[in-house]
């Protein structure tokens, strides 16, 4: 196995196509399923968003300049099956023009020297599908044939217009387990007029099936064509409660576990009390204050409502999907998103000023009052550590390691700064983004000093940008005055300069393993074969 380099780890950030392009759901634009709530007024229009679309090469440019050596993006899926039509229809053919864009767009990534971590699906799909796609098995199939045109013509692109290698990282779907309780659960996505615990099935049902069938046809046109394996996977939202992400990975990883789909109810219970060992065992720096203790009470209610309602019938349809997969592995690595995992952090003082979605009724008056926003998210850096050394010991077998290859697919803070300026506030906690930086960057040093195989560190995100229905939470590098335009601005409205303190590290980091690697002392082995 070649030992884990220096070299090779993935320094970069994480941006999503609808997040950031521009170009959605205006008039003559493409739809997707997000149109019906910014037209109706219950969330902000996308818009420009950060202008990723036009401005690509610049940041491409200023990624290179940072030292960064890898950009996460998306293909979305509406611009290259588009249709101006915000209501179910056929599908429409796939755009050409969009398919050599995106690839052109990759094409530039990697002549500034980024390695390209494509996401095929980021929360959101055609309009044309309906808004409740993901509860009909009717979008597997449309699924797959997008995958299949998109993975071909663009990659085909990359090596014979470009003479550009293809794509070597996929990630099939962006964090199911936010966007399907977003979805059917909270209602924070747009939905039709269902809602509960059976779509919320249905769409997990079907997401992970999904996944399994790209994670295959990815592999089968790379072995076809001939080119160099690809790392395959999906990127969860880490969790600390079992049913919401670890169980994903122990069903897909079933076959490799040798455990017999009739098992699944029993084994399924027994990690979830496996897993509060380990969070316990861990012993993290919790704050116990009065809403970290009703957090606590509404988490055990969630652990008992997850065990008591679990049904292994209610995966039926991806069980069949993963039995018949002609490969045992489906996945390559493990993608984890580490933002605020503590189910016991979702409650806050009750605060009534800072509402960004539009609420109906008491209820939700009262819920948004109570429940933590973005910029409320807890650091707790240590949790970045016990997720990624957890997991990568518990999923080695599934890759066929000791340990499984880690990639932090995105991590990073909000701070609040309404898009017209009226608001622009510090956080509760007083963090600065540099000194969330230095927080996370540490304990990705620590785990390669600890021969965890880390693949890479993704920041979320480059630039402030469109965070599902609101420019109000700001997670960017560069800031953006969305009231003067989408300039890059190195320092935000704290006067912090988090994108300097992210080419500090990345220094900083390189020369310390360097050194290491000069002395003789290893670190990981990592099998990417």
């Amino acid at each position: 196995m070649p030992a884990w380099s220096n070299n090779a780890f993935l320094w970069g950030v994480a941006t999503s196509g609808y997040q950031s392009e521009g170009g959605y759901n205006g008039p003559d634009e493409p739809k997707n399923n997000w149109f019906h709530s910014e037209t109706h007024g219950n969330v902000m229009p996308t818009g420009k968003a950060a202008e990723f679309w036009s401005r690509y090469e610049e940041d491409f440019h200023t990624c290179q300049q940072m030292g960064l050596n890898a950009f996460r993006m998306s293909l979305e899926w509406a611009r290259i099956q588009p249709s101006t039509s915000a209501e179910p229809v056929s599908a429409p053919p796939f755009d050409v023009a969009a398919l050599d864009a995106y690839s052109d767009r990759i094409a530039a990534c990697r002549r500034a020297g980024l390695e390209p971590i494509v996401t095929l699906h980021h929360f959101t799909h055609p309009a044309w599908l309906g808004i409740d796609a993901w509860l009909h098995e009717e979008t597997v199939a449309c699924f797959v044939e997008y995958v299949q045109v998109s993975v071909t013509h663009i990659n085909r692109r990359l090596t014979d217009y470009h003479q550009l290698p293809p794509i070597r990282w996929y990630i099939t779907t962006n964090e199911p387990n936010i966007l399907v309780p977003n979805t059917y659960l909270s209602g924070m996505f747009p939905a039709g007029t269902t809602r509960g615990l059976t779509p919320f099935i249905r769409a997990y049902n079907l997401l992970l099936a999904a996944h399994i069938h790209a994670y295959n046809l990815i592999h089968d046109i790379y072995e076809e064509a001939g080119w160099e394996f690809p790392q395959v996977s999906l990127n969860t939202y880490c969790s600390d409660l079992y049913w919401s992400e670890k169980m994903i990975w122990d069903v897909l990883s079933l076959r490799q576990q040798a455990v017999k789909f009739t098992e699944l109810q029993d084994y399924a219970c027994a990690n979830a009390k496996q897993f509060e060992v380990e969070i316990s065992k861990a012993n993290l720096p919790f704050r116990h204050n009065l809403p970290y203790r009703f957090g606590q009470l509404a988490r055990h209610v969630s652990n008992w409502l997850g065990r008591r309602n679990f049904d292994v019938s209610h995966l039926s349809y991806c069980l069949q999907v993963l039995e018949a997969s002609p490969r045992l592995q489906v996945f390559d690595y493990l993608a984890l998103d580490y933002y605020d995992p503590f189910l016991a952090h979702i409650f806050r003082l009750p605060l009534f000023s800072d509402f960004e979605f539009k609420t109906k009724d008491f209820r939700g008056w009262l819920m948004s009052g109570i429940t933590s926003k973005w910029w409320d998210w807890r650091s707790l850096p240590e949790g970045l550590h016990f997720f990624c050394q957890f997991y990568s010991r518990e999923f080695g077998s599934a890759v066929g390691q000791v340990h499984c290859p880690v990639l932090i697919a995105e991590n990073g803070m909000a701070i609040r700064r309404k898009p017209d300026n009226s608001i622009a506030t510090r956080r509760s906690d007083q963090m600065l983004r540099s000194e969330y930086l230095k927080a996370h960057v540490y304990q990705v040093k620590r785990l390669v000093q600890e021969g965890i195989p880390m693949l890479g560190y993704l920041h979320w995100s480059m630039t402030d940008n469109y965070e599902w229905g609101s420019y109000t939470p700001r997670f960017g590098l560069f800031s953006i005055d969305f009231a003067q335009g989408s300039n890059r601005l190195v320092e935000d409205h704290l006067g912090d300069r988090p994108s300097e303190t992210y080419t500090q590290l990345i220094r900083e980091f390189r020369n310390e393993f360097t050194e290491l690697s000069r002395i003789g002392i290893e670190t990981a082995d990592v099998n990417l074969q």
